[in-house]
């Protein structure tokens, strides 16, 4: 072993909420569905990754998403407390079953159904699982695999276009005992539809409770490009169905693994790239000024966001700070020289959907867009093309 050696900690925290205490307005589907009972736990499922004096920490949360202003509201708690928060990401499942965190899914279009205490609780929790990470990090290998998941996704705005590639890397302490197992997948955690009144974490919520299970230590799925519009290809929209397709995923990813040796990681490279993007969403700045969404305060027309890198050697990952469709995923993972590819959606925020910029039509009506349903959940028509720009620098510059 070299002198310097890869450490790795894993760490979870509970963030269900109760719907008897408060009222729980689901996201994802139509307003004011509010939750009657709990299917399965959410969670924060915390990744840190050490060498030498860099640190990367992968905080996965069963969310349909957080905004830029949280995921800074994070780094300013971790700072506070001494923590170097630079190399952190975090990143959400974007389940369509879990407490509205972005100001969508109140009672009505015009009023929030984000509970203030809730988000606070979360960011807490996030803070706390990084933490934990960080504290308890070892010496550990990495094993990594990468296989296909056939026959479980459908795209319902282009149905020629499907990425069912299951991406998955396992830290393991050095007498083999698992400390995290992180898995990709660019399908949105969707099986429960709008007709239910579950808080679940659907399918990636029982992937993450059989690979723990099975192997021990802690799973995080993260969400790749699953955006316009990669979903569950099932009629049967029950918990069941949900736990069926969630085993399928994670044993197609143990499987992947299993013939694989361990690795030692000998480079960890983190960079971020912050840019801005114009916000040409009628709808969405309508939203902030109505205080639905948190207010981003657009400068000159355009809002911040960000992209991350992570290079561990034969592994790569690269962020996108919404969701992407998977024509632009398949490009953006072709740019990373593997020969293991993740990419991770929904990433330190959500300004929604992101599409090619030649396949943007802007909806005659933003209330009511009909097949231009993703259009009108995208900040703009040259987002597309701008990150890709942006990912691209983050990727040559190494």
């Amino acid at each position: 072993m070299s002198q310097s050696s890869l450490l790795a900690g894993a760490a979870t925290r509970c963030i269900t909420p109760n719907p008897d205490e408060r009222p729980v307005f689901l996201a994802g589907f139509q307003n004011n569905r509010r939750a009657t009972a709990i299917d399965t736990d959410l969670y924060v499922r915390a990744l840190a990754l050490r060498l030498d004096e860099r640190v990367a920490v992968i905080a996965a949360c069963d969310l349909i998403g957080l905004d830029r202003g949280d995921v800074l509201d994070v780094r300013a708690a971790l700072d506070t407390r001494g923590i170097d928060s630079s190399g952190l990401v975090v990143a959400c499942t974007h389940t369509h079953s879990g407490p509205d965190t972005l100001g969508l899914w109140g009672p009505d279009r015009s009023v929030s159904g984000v509970d203030p205490l809730y988000l606070a609780s979360v960011k807490q929790a996030i803070v706390d699982a990084v933490i934990e990470a960080l504290t308890f990090c070892c010496p550990a290998r990495l094993r990594c695999g990468m296989t296909q998941l056939p026959g479980y996704i459908a795209n319902f705005r282009d149905p020629g276009i499907v990425d069912d590639e299951v991406a998955v890397l396992q830290f393991v302490k050095l007498d083999g005992e698992v400390i995290a197992t992180l898995l990709n997948l660019a399908c949105h955690p969707e099986v429960l539809d709008g007709d239910s009144t579950l808080i679940s974490a659907d399918y990636a919520g029982y992937a993450c409770r059989e690979v723990e299970t099975r192997v021990g230590g802690v799973a995080l799925h993260v969400s790749g490009a699953l955006g316009g519009m990669l979903s569950p290809d099932t009629n049967d929209r029950t918990p069941a169905w949900a736990e069926h397709m969630g085993r399928a995923y994670a044993e197609t990813a143990l499987t992947a693994l299993a013939a694989q040796p361990t690795v030692e990681v000998e480079r960890l490279d983190v960079r971020r790239a912050e840019f801005d993007l114009p916000l040409a969403n009628p709808l969405l700045l309508m939203a902030q000024q109505m205080g639905v969404l948190r207010a981003r305060q657009p400068v000159n027309g355009a809002i911040i966001t960000c992209c991350t890198s992570i290079d561990l050697g034969p592994a790569q990952i690269i962020t996108i700070p919404g969701e992407l469709l998977p024509r632009l995923g398949f490009e953006l993972k072709a740019m990373l020289p593997g020969p293991y590819r993740m990419l991770i959606g929904l990433a330190d925020d959500e300004i929604g959907y992101i599409l090619p910029d030649d396949e943007f039509i802007p909806p005659a009506d933003y209330m009511n867009p009909g097949k231009q349903y993703e259009e009108s959940m995208s900040i703009g028509p040259t987002t597309g093309s701008r990150l890709l720009t942006v990912a691209r620098g983050l990727i040559g510059d190494r």
